[in-house]
C-alpha cells in the first residue's frame, strides 16, 4: 500500500523569482506569454534593462500581488488539499499499475508549492512541483498534480530500465525530458485514471505541432501506448522513435 502524500505550501519568494524570470527571458518557447496573461502588469519588465532592475521588479510585484490576494491563495491552498485527497491513493496504486515499478520507500511526501506562475514546473531532486494559485475548475488543479506526481514515478522506472542516462537529461530541453512530457498525458489519458480526473489531459501545443508519419507526436505515441501491454516495451518503443526524429525537437 502506498504511503506517499501531496503536501501543499507556499512558494518561497526567491524561487518564484527565479522561476518567472526564467520563463520569461530564458524559454526557447516562449513561455513567458503565459505568466503575461496573468499578470499584464508584468510586462513592464521588459523595459528594464538589466537583470538586476528585472528581479527587484519581479520581487515587488510578487510581494504586493500575494499580499492582495492572501485569502485566495490560502483557500485555494486548503480547497486543493482536500479535493487531492479524495483520490490520492487510488490515483498512486493506479499509477503504479501503469508503469508496472513500485514508489520508492524512501520518498513520504510530494510538495505541491502554491505559486501565482501559471507554468507549473517539478523538480525531481526534492519531489516538488509549482501550481497555479488560482483554478477556477477545480479538474484543472488535479490534471497538474497527477501530471507533475507522475514525472516522479515515471523517472525511477527510467532509471531502472536507463541506468546509464544522466539525471540532466531528465530536464528541459533533452530528448529524454520532452520525451516524459508526451508520456505523462497520455497515462492521465488510461481509462483507469481517466475515471479519476474526468476528464481528457492535454499535451504541450507545441508537441501538437509536431508530426511523426503524419501523425501528431500524442496521436503517435499513444497508438504506440495503446499497442504495448507492457510498459517496458512501450518506453523502449518510445525512446528509439523519438531519438531517431531529434531534428524534430527544440534543443537549445
Amino acid at each position: 500500500m502506498v504511503a506517499l502524500k501531496v503536501k501543499f505550501t507556499n512558494i518561497s519568494l526567491s524561487q518564484e523569482v527565479d522561476w518567472m524570470h526564467g520563463f520569461l527571458f530564458k524559454n526557447q518557447w516562449g513561455w513567458g506569454k503565459y505568466i503575461i496573461r496573468k499578470h499584464p502588469k508584468i510586462k513592464e519588465i521588459f523595459f528594464l534593462k538589466t537583470e538586476n532592475e528585472q528581479v527587484n521588479f519581479l520581487k515587488n510585484y510578487i510581494t504586493e500581488f500575494k499580499k492582495e490576494n492572501y485569502n485566495i491563495i490560502e483557500k485555494n491552498k486548503i480547497r486543493y488539499q482536500l479535493e487531492w485527497q479524495k483520490i490520492e491513493k487510488d490515483f498512486f496504486n493506479i499509477l503504479s499499475e501503469i508503469i508496472q515499478v513500485n514508489w520508492p520507500d524512501n520518498r513520504k511526501t510530494i510538495k505541491g508549492m502554491i505559486s501565482i506562475n501559471p507554468i507549473c514546473p517539478c523538480f525531481l531532486n526534492d519531489w516538488s512541483f509549482s501550481i497555479f494559485y488560482n483554478y477556477k475548475k477545480i479538474f484543472y488543479a488535479m490534471e497538474v498534480i497527477m501530471h507533475e506526481s507522475c514525472h516522479f514515478l515515471y523517472f525511477e522506472k527510467w532509471k531502472n530500465i536507463y541506468p546509464e542516462v544522466s539525471n540532466k537529461k531528465f530536464e528541459s530541453p533533452h530528448l529524454e525530458w520532452h520525451l516524459s512530457e508526451i508520456i505523462a498525458p497520455i497515462i492521465l489519458n488510461d481509462q483507469r485514471v481517466r475515471k479519476l480526473l474526468k476528464q481528457k489531459a492535454v499535451f504541450y501545443d507545441e508537441h501538437e505541432k509536431i508530426k511523426i508519419d503524419n501523425k501528431t507526436l500524442p496521436k503517435y505515441f499513444t497508438e504506440l501506448y495503446n499497442q504495448n501491454k507492457c510498459f517496458d516495451e512501450f518506453l523502449d518503443k518510445s525512446y528509439k522513435t523519438i531519438k531517431e526524429n531529434k531534428n524534430l525537437f527544440p534543443m537549445n
